[in-house]
């Protein structure tokens, strides 16, 4: 999904119809602009929605036959005075359901289940008015909701001090695809640092470390408890194997996601393999890696190990072949 898509799904409930609600939260998760594009749109759709709407008298119909009986006038004059008060009656109960379609949230629109609202100390519900609701984006009939528990400074420092999010994903796998990289996971010489530093590191500006707060504040326990190991196990290694990995980000960042699930993929084969087997294919690979960039593939299909993978993970395979 594009930002675009996602900004007219926004601004257009009607049209969540085309891809549902998983697509929009992947992006929402990915995408710190889209994110603030819809809280802003949440908070104008609050300010401009109009609050409840006048309901006529109940008892409007029988004071107007009163009205209508106590001053009889002419046939035609009583036959005119009683069609301008059905005609208002009319229009008064279609403004009615129309200020009510447009305050209340509908079904297509995602509302909000009344199970959500908070309930007084008496029991009753408290007036709309007093605690407005929270931001949310309507799709199809989901509602996203922006309106989470601010973070202690305890989380803020936990969250600070991870390493790239997608790295962290991503590293246990890099350190299972040897074979295609020109240094082994191992003990070799230190990997230098780039300039700009490694783009695996945690956040160190203002603006990544409030997009990194933004990203913890919505993620559930479980998620975070998961980072948090997955951070714990990469500082766990050698120095040398840390420095190694950053650096086979730097190939596979800019990777999509069916490609990454390719490399996920390719490690598991690989783990399938053999001792023997595996130094034969890891030898093979690095032949390959020799040859001029426009023979690569050819030769890697070629291999006994290439034929039965699928094709999301042979565009993997070559993507990292082909690499510098």
């Amino acid at each position: 999904m594009t930002c675009d898509e996602l900004r007219e799904r926004i601004v257009d409930p009607a049209s969540a119809a085309q891809g549902g609600h998983a697509p929009v939260v992947a992006h929402l998760e990915e995408c710190a602009a889209c994110r603030s594009a819809a809280r802003d749109y949440a908070a104008l759709d609050r300010l401009i929605r109009p609050g409840t709407p006048s309901e006529p008298p109940p008892d409007l119909e029988t004071r107007l036959r009163q009205r209508l009986t106590a001053r009889p006038g002419s046939a035609r004059r009583s036959a005119w005075v009683l069609a301008g008060a059905v005609a208002a009656l009319a229009i008064a109960a279609f403004a009615a359901r129309l200020l009510r379609g447009r305050s209340a949230p509908s079904t297509a629109a995602g509302a909000i289940p009344a199970a959500s609202v908070s309930t007084g100390s008496a029991g009753t519900r408290p007036d709309a008015r007093e605690a407005p609701p929270p931001d949310i984006v309507a799709v199809r009939s989901t509602p996203i909701s922006f309106e989470t528990t601010p973070l202690t400074q305890q989380e803020k420092s936990e969250a600070a001090v991870l390493h790239d999010f997608d790295f962290l994903n991503s590293f246990p796998t890099l350190a299972r695809l040897d074979a295609f990289f020109p240094e082994p996971v191992g003990p070799r010489a230190p990997v230098s640092t780039p300039s700009g530093g490694f783009a695996s590191r945690p956040p160190d500006s203002p603006d990544a470390l409030a997009g990194r707060f933004l990203d913890w504040q919505r993620a559930p326990r479980k998620e975070r408890e998961r980072l948090l190991d997955l951070e714990r196990a990469f500082r766990n290694r050698p120095e040398d194997e840390r420095a190694l990995l950053e650096d086979r980000w730097t190939f596979v960042r800019d990777f999509s996601e069916d490609q990454r699930a390719g490399l996920r993929r390719l490690a598991s084969r690989l783990d399938d393999l053999d001792a023997r087997s595996y130094e034969r294919l890891e030898a093979e690979i690095r032949l390959i890696g020799r040859l001029p960039k426009e023979a690569r593939v050819a030769r890697w299909r070629s291999l006994a190990f290439a034929k039965p993978l699928t094709g999301q993970e042979l565009a993997s395979a070559e993507r990292l072949l082909l690499q510098p």
